[in-house]
């Protein structure tokens, strides 16, 4: 990351957040589609394609996975609530690394929280 001027950094942090998704729509896990087979003798999905189906895939700490079967109707939300995820994970990334620019200049400058909320 070439230097910056804290000015620029600022700038360029400011307009990052102003892009971003909803904070409130953010979902992470691996979005799936793959196709089944239901097991019964009769169905089409025995001889040619399967059923399609979409799925929500998380894996947690100690490796255990979750998976959420998306109805049809709900597969554009989580599509896009799985990249917004992605959006903000990568902004985070990049304004941290802003930071540390800010700090190596020794020019980081907490900012002030909004009055009347207890800070943590």
């Amino acid at each position: 990351m070439k230097k910056q001027s804290p000015e620029q950094i600022r700038r360029r942090k400011d307009e990052l957040l102003g892009r971003l998704p909803p904070f409130g729509e953010i979902l992470r896990g691996s979005f799936l589609e793959r196709s089944v087979r239901c097991g019964k003798a009769t169905c089409r999905c025995a001889e040619g394609q399967g059923h399609p189906v979409t799925y929500l895939s998380v894996t947690f700490a100690g490796g255990r996975t979750e998976q959420i079967t998306i109805p049809k109707d709900l597969v554009p939300v989580v599509r896009r609530w799985v990249a917004n995820y992605r959006r903000w994970l990568r902004a985070v990334e990049r304004v941290s690394a802003w930071n540390r620019q800010l700090l190596r200049q020794r020019q980081l400058i907490p900012e002030k929280p909004p009055r009347g909320k207890p800070q943590r």
